[in-house]
Parts: structure tokens; sequence; C-alpha cells
């Protein structure tokens, strides 16, 4: 690999984007919060600290190592601590960070300082800074893939194991790795000692964590609730339709042009022109289209077909393109935008003198993306922000004044209340307010499979209810049934600026 300045000016400008990525991604980390998917996770760790068992106590319809892994991390930090999202925010970013230095191991066989701050750049790209469960299995996915490269056998299928108990579709992705360690295991029976001690002592504490957060106790409901079909989508509207068209005669002359492209002579560095041109237009185009990307998809069948032709032996690359199709399997956001950027990067290692100006494209579009279109919140441009402080879990946070308004009168309303239930699904007032009364922080009815349950339970609480939200949810995938009960058998007793407030 030869991704490097000349050396006349290498260093001065790796040095100062160097520092400029690091404030990036510090402001990232302090910079806007959001209402809907910001405390997932978060509550979750809130509920655990508390004393509360996974698929027990509460709703959690994912297989269970996330919550384990940032239990873990957050172990000693109680969730209603001041800067508990802070925390977790920058934890997210260096769980990020050794991600993409695996990926460089996989890549190009060692680490080079400008290349991480790239690739870290590229792949948290526009996503809200949390932990969340597609990241984990994308990172341990990485780990390996990485002693898959080494070699280490036992150790791969442990971590492909624990891979594939962050979500479930990173079960598909698991079980292909698996095949082709079991054809190596076969071939070459040989096992290096420190595979054996790392995979032996990792097994070990997966199971130890295994029995600790009491899975096999609760065994009935993690499999009620993880392989729950009611509320699955299909494998192919989740998988494959993503990268196709709706129109069938679209899709076929897309892939035939992506067979075209395979076996027509034409030489590489057309193809890397092509794709040079591409990487600014995908990253500021988002600019001009209200933050939303365009045509990731076709450009990740794109880079599959450049690597077939050009790099058939790079196995590794094969591997990181079924792990990032892998991660876009979900009812949300099908699109492999973590991988995608990096990708293009990895095919364009030969043009090493573009690459001081694909940093600053990165850095900068990502930096005005981010100030313009902050996820599920107002912008700095636009509104307003104050630095918080004094406030359980969201201290230390630039947030926009509407968004603070909304916190201190949840906050006020839970002090008027004590019983208080926020709706359709507002993790982080759960995790400010340290309350967990429901089976779930997301009331909407994927994520809350046992609601009925609750409606009977909780007849005493008081429910704050979120009309805009609830309004722009109730006819989505992500609409709220069990707050639509709520509003029929309830009757309003407050409202105030933000919540309509029911009761008895």
């Amino acid at each position: 690999m030869n991704i490097t300045f000349k050396e006349y000016y290498r260093k001065p400008l790796q040095y100062v984007l160097g520092i400029l990525s690091v404030i990036y991604l510090c402001f990232i980390c302090v910079y806007s919060v959001d209402q809907f998917d910001q405390g997932f996770i978060p509550s979750m760790i809130g509920r655990l600290q508390q004393g509360q068992e996974m698929y027990k106590d509460f709703d959690y319809i994912r297989p269970f190592f996330t919550l384990i892994f940032w239990d873990c991390l957050l172990k000693w930090i109680p969730s209603t601590s001041a800067y508990f999202i802070l925390i977790c925010r920058f934890l997210f970013v260096i769980q990020c960070f050794a991600t993409t230095l695996i990926f460089q191991k996989l890549f190009f066989n060692k680490i080079r300082y400008e290349i991480s701050f790239l690739f870290v750049i590229c792949f948290i790209q526009t996503f809200p800074i949390m932990p969340w469960h597609t990241v984990d299995g994308i990172f341990f996915g990485a780990v390996s893939l990485y002693f898959y490269k080494r070699k280490w056998l036992l150790s791969t299928l442990v971590f492909l194991g624990i891979t594939a108990l962050t979500k479930q579709s990173f079960f598909v992705f698991s079980f292909g790795v698996f095949l082709f360690v079991c054809k190596d295991l076969f071939i070459n029976r040989t096992l290096n000692k420190k595979d054996v001690v790392l995979s032996g002592s990792s097994l070990l504490l997966l199971i130890f964590a295994v029995f600790q957060y009491h899975i096999i106790e609760n065994f009935v409901s993690f499999w009620n609730l993880v392989f729950n079909t009611s509320i699955a989508s299909s494998f192919y509207d989740s998988s494959i339709a993503p990268y196709l068209f709706k129109s069938k005669w679209q899709s076929a002359l897309l892939l035939g042009c992506l067979v075209a492209i395979y076996f027509v002579k034409i030489k590489k560095e057309i193809f890397e022109y092509i794709v040079l041109i591409l990487f600014p237009v995908l990253i500021l185009y988002p600019l001009l289209n209200n933050g939303m990307y365009v045509g990731i998809n076709i450009l990740f069948l794109f880079l599959v077909i450049l690597f077939l032709k050009f790099s058939p032996d790079e196995k590794e690359v094969f591997f990181l393109l079924f792990l990032g199709w892998a991660s876009t399997i979900s009812w949300g956001a099908n699109i492999p935008t973590f991988f995608v950027f990096i990708l293009m990067i990895k095919f364009l290692e030969d043009k090493n003198r573009f690459f001081l100006g694909l940093w600053i494209i990165s850095l900068s579009a990502f930096f005005l993306l981010r100030l313009k279109y902050p996820y599920f919140s107002e912008s700095i441009l636009s509104s307003r922000h104050v630095l918080t402080k004094d406030i359980p879990a969201v201290s230390g946070l630039l947030m926009s004044e509407k968004e603070y308004e909304y916190i201190i009168e949840a906050e006020n309303l839970e002090k008027e209340y004590p019983n208080i239930i926020f709706l359709p699904g507002s993790p982080l007032l759960d995790v400010i307010n340290g309350k967990y009364t429901n089976r779930a922080s997301w009331e909407m009815d994927v994520e809350y499979p046992t609601w009925k349950t609750d409606l009977y339970k909780l007849n005493t609480n008081v429910f704050a209810v979120d009309e805009k939200r609830f309004t722009l949810l109730k006819d989505s995938f992500y609409k709220s049934t069990f707050t639509v009960e709520i509003m029929k058998k309830k009757r309003i007793i407050k409202k105030t600026k933000h919540f309509i407030v029911y009761g008895e």
C-alpha cells in the first residue's frame, strides 16, 4: 500500500488535518440531541443498573450481547450521572475508531495515522453519535475477520458467535464466515497456542456473562422476543429489495449494466477516476438534498463488481462487503453508509496524490452536514443553542433551546406526577428521570410486543403524550398502539407546551 503525501509537505498537513479531525470528533460528541433514538441503548443500561433482567423485566427484541457489552463499559457510571450521554458518545467514537483501525489491518496490513482519521470520519459519516447494536455487530464482525486473517480460527469462531449475538441480521454473516473457518480447520488441523488461550478465555467470559445476566433463566422470554415472527419483516424486503428498483425492468437494466461492467475490457484507472468523481459528489450532494444520500446502494453494488473484476483474490475485502450488506438488513435504514466511502478509498489506494483532497472533502462535508442537518433536531445555524449543565445524563451537551425546554418541561412533569410515563417513545427522558416503569422505553409496537400486558398493569399511572411525535408516527411502521389505547381510555388532565397529560 502506498497512500501517502509527498515528503516535503506531508507531515505539516497531517498535523493540521489531524488536529482539525480531533476537534471535529469532539464537537460531534457534544452537538445536538434527539428524543427518538439517542436514549435507546442507554435506557436499557439504566434498567440493568437498577437490577432489571433482560427479557424478563423489559422488552428487547434483539440478542443480548450489545446490552452486556455496553453495561460492562458503563458499569461504574450511573445512568443518571450528569455526563452519562456524553460519556456514551465518547465511547462510541472510540469504538468506531477501533473498528476502522481493524479495517486498515484487513486492507493494508498496517495502520497509518492519516488514514485512521479519514476512515473514522467516513465510517461515522452523519450517523447519530450513540451506542447502537448495528455498530456493535460491525465492530465484533471486524474483530472476527482480523482473527481469521491471522489464522486464529478458534478465536474467529468465538467472535463470530458474539457478532451474531448483537443483532439478527448478522446471523447470515456469521454463518457464512463460519463455513470458511470450518473448511480451513478441516484442511489445517494445527492450532496456535495463543489462539487456544484467547478463544478459551473469551468463550468462558461469554458463558459467564450468559449466566450473570440470567439469559438461561429467562430463555423462553428471550426466544419469544428475539424470534417473534409477528414483528419480523421479510428477508427479501429488508436485504435484497433495497438494492433494486421498484420497477422490474429498471432492476433488470441495473443488473445488466453491472454484468456488462464486469465483462467489458476497460482499464482499472478509468474506473478509479469514476470513483474519484463519485466520492465528492455523493458526500456533497446531501447538502443540497435536505441531508439525504442518493444512490448509495447502487454504488455499493458497483463496488462489489469492481472488486470482483480487479481484486478477486482480496478475500478480506469481500468479507467486509458481506459484513456491510448484513449490517443493512433492517427495518430501518437499509443503506451501507458505514462501508461505502471506506470501500471507495480502498479502491483508490493507488491514487495517493488525491488522498489529501479526500480527507479535506470528507471532513468539511460531514461537518457542514451535521451543522445544517442534525439528527432529528434543530440546526445551530437556525436556532439558539445552549450548553446544558446540572441536568441528569445530558449535561455538557450543546442543544437547541427548544430541546432544552422540552427536557426541563418533562422534568417538571415528573416532579408533579412521580408515576408519569412519556409517550410514544422517549427513552432519553427515562434516562434523565431514572425511572423505567413499563417494559419498554420505545413504546412503538415493533419494539414493545408485550404492550397489552402493560396496558392493564399501568392503569393508575399518568401518561404524557408528545402529540406532535404521535401524529408523525401514528400511521407509520413505528406506530404505537399502546399510546392510542391510552388516549382512548384516559382523560386529559393537563396540557403543556409539548405534552398532553392523561390520567384518571
